[in-house]
């Protein structure tokens, strides 16, 4: 028996109820699918169907109907089997509250004497409004406010007769389900209803209007579920933060950073184009094949191509959308979170922005150039090469990120350093342990894709970064705030070389390796593409200026996607799609610091300052002071011989052999 107390502060279990960032109800955690309700918002009808056909005596016993259990009792011995309970209402509350199914003469009394506390302890409508709110409806619904929003989508307070009569039927047991079994439902509904003009407490009319009408249960569809993976991440966050009694039975209410919109565009795209990677590369083991068989619980890798996406809104610091896999019910690993691969050139990123922000230039000249180093501790050495194996010799840093080049970015971590990169990385955002070693700068190290969007959002904010949020805020049942999650921005870097590197990383989607972004995404872009070795890793991470989006596309042993299958060709698409789907005002340009910058009409060939005769002249931003001071000295035909109009009529040959 549990302690008398244990009966005054019962409260039974209640749903988690998760919302999403403009307030709506998007999942719920539970053990008891529960929402409570007071008895003043009940219908006198449905509080009328269930003494009538429960307890009729119910304001008129202390717990225990004596006369009612004799007869049951009776019934039960001529029968030779259970045909009655005799169960009041406040013994199935009490059985309920604190004792198992089981049919025993000590389950018995141990119930009546647990209705005689309840009794001695609530008044008769404290004890009908538990009541109402602690049995089960069928389908893992519990309470009658549960019920009538699951099965006719309405406020128990506007539920007709009818329906008040058929939610009375349903705790009789999963045999009268509307849905499986309607017209056992309906012959049980009739039946409380007759009980109910037994009872006198409703007119024959009333009686023979309801009994005529249809169920009227609405049509249960079965979605999926959307943003499984984020929604797994905030469970996994508040079962280790706050227990599992308080995750599935406190009634408390999570308000998390997911917008809905957003996370249905990101699924819809994602599986787009992988579905028609799948088709298109004849790859083995599509997705499609799975689909119907599922997955065996043995597999560890899951055989079809696998892709994960996170959104932030980096100005609030909050994630918008989250895809951790294809599949949440055959793989609920997260490879958003929970997978580390190896991010190839997209890493480049952050050795650019620590030469940026060290004295290199975006219009600086590096070598694209073969290098061979000598690896320390081992006998032997370390040659590097570009993705096309070819070389474009001197080249402007800008245009060394925006094509890719790795023996460009060997050398800069070479004149750098490793341990630089490795600081910066981490300053940005990038939590996972990195390696000071020079293939770094290829992205050698394991990384996940949060922390890289994260890292790209902190220089898309002009050097202002922080810790991802996924819950905004967490309170009671009540309303009582237990937990607060404001962005703490701080700054990483300064705000002149996030602009630049905002300046270098738009070139790379505007005819740089990321330019299949533009066959979707019209508006202002910056971002890096990122492929690994044996195409096994394909990366875009880019931002506009509003959203810091990453894309990862691999298979989960490692295996090669397909040849070719590079960030620009696999991932960029899908980054563009999306973001065209969900950043609407396109016409936003980049922040700016109001201070510190400088501009410089510039030859894109040589970087320093343009001649008229430049065939590609750019206006190029520069931390102040570090801009070009001397002019281009590849151009200087015009500047060094002035023809005026007569120019147009010396002989081509001779300026091929200037």
């Amino acid at each position: 028996m549990p302690p008398a107390d244990s009966i005054t502060f019962f409260a039974p279990p209640i749903s988690t109820k998760v919302y999403d960032d403009q307030g709506e109800i998007i999942s719920q955690f539970f053990i008891e699918r529960r929402e409570l309700t007071n008895l003043d918002r009940v219908p006198q009808w449905l509080k009328d169907g269930f003494i009538s056909i429960e307890d009729r005596r119910f304001y008129r016993h202390w717990g225990v109907d004596m006369l009612r259990f004799f007869k049951s009792m009776l019934i039960n011995i001529i029968n030779l089997r259970i045909v009655q309970g005799g169960s009041t209402i406040t013994m199935q509350l009490a059985r309920n509250m604190f004792l198992t199914m089981e049919q025993t003469i000590m389950r018995k009394l141990k119930e009546m004497a647990l209705a005689v506390r309840i009794e001695r302890a609530f008044t008769k409508d404290e004890i009908l409004e538990m009541y109402l709110n602690q049995i089960n409806f069928g389908q893992g619904h519990y309470g009658v406010a549960t019920a009538a929003a699951y099965y006719y989508d309405k406020d128990v307070s506007e539920l007709t007769l009818s329906e008040c009569a058929l939610l009375v039927a349903l705790p009789k047991g999963e045999g009268y389900s509307p849905y499986k079994r309607p017209e056992r439902a309906i012959q049980r509904r009739n039946l409380v209803l007759k009980a109910m003009i037994d009872n006198k407490v409703i007119s024959l009319e009333d009686y023979t209007r309801a009994v005529n009408e249809p169920l009227g249960v609405i049509e249960q569809k079965k979605e999926r579920r959307v943003g499984e993976y984020f929604l797994e991440e905030i469970r996994r966050y508040l079962e280790l933060k706050y227990g599992p009694e308080f995750l599935y039975r406190s009634g408390a209410n999570i308000y998390t950073t997911m917008n809905t919109r957003m996370q249905k565009a990101a699924e819809e795209v994602l599986e787009k184009h992988l579905s028609k990677l799948e088709k298109d590369q004849k790859l083995p083991h599509p997705k499609s094949d799975y689909d119907s068989i599922g997955i065996a619980d043995t597999v560890v890798a899951i055989p079809y191509l696998q892709g994960a996406l996170v959104l932030i809104d980096y100005h609030a610091g909050e994630v918008k959308a989250m895809i951790g896999g294809r599949n949440f019910s055959q793989s609920p690993f997260n490879r958003a979170t929970q997978a580390h691969r190896q991010a190839g050139s997209a890493f480049k990123i952050f050795v650019f922005t620590a030469a940026v922000d060290n004295g290199f230039t975006p219009t600086d000249i590096v070598l694209d150039l073969p290098i061979v180093l000598e690896v320390p501790g081992m006998d032997s050495i370390y040659r590097p090469s570009n993705y096309d194996r070819k070389f474009m010799g001197p080249i402007t840093v800008k245009n060394a990120l925006k094509h890719s080049r790795n023996l460009v970015a060997i050398r800069l971590i070479r004149s750098i350093g490793p341990e630089l990169v490795v600081r910066y990385a981490h300053n940005l955002g990038v939590e996972s342990p990195l390696l000071p070693v020079v293939s770094l700068a290829l992205g050698a190290c394991e990384v996940n894709l949060l922390e890289m969007v994260s890292a790209a959002g902190a220089i898309a904010d002009l050097g202002d970064g922080t810790t991802p949020i996924l819950i905004r805020k967490i309170t009671d049942k009540d309303g009582t705030l237990i937990e607060i999650n404001n962005p703490l921005l701080e700054g990483r870097i300064s705000a002149q070389t996030s602009f630049i590197m905002t300046d270098i990383m738009q070139s790379v989607v505007n005819g740089g390796t990321g330019y299949r972004v533009r066959e979707y995404y019209k508006g202002p872009a910056a971002g890096k593409t990122g492929t690994t070795n044996n195409y096994s890793d394909a990366w875009f991470i880019g931002y506009t200026p509003r959203y810091a989006c990453g894309i990862w596309v691999g298979y989960d042993n490692n295996d090669r996607i397909f040849r070719g299958a590079t960030g620009g060709f696999v991932s960029a698409p899908i980054w563009g799609d999306f973001m065209a789907r969900i950043d609407t005002l396109q016409n936003e340009e980049f922040d700016m610091p109001t201070t510190g910058l400088s501009h410089a009409r510039v030859c894109a060939q040589t970087g320093l300052l343009a001649r008229p005769n430049c065939p590609n002249v750019v206006d190029q931003v520069y931390a102040e002071g570090t801009e070009p001071k001397e002019s281009c000295d590849a151009h200087v035909f015009r500047d060094r011989f002035d023809y005026g109009d007569d120019f147009q009529k010396i002989d081509e040959s001779i300026i091929e052999g200037y």
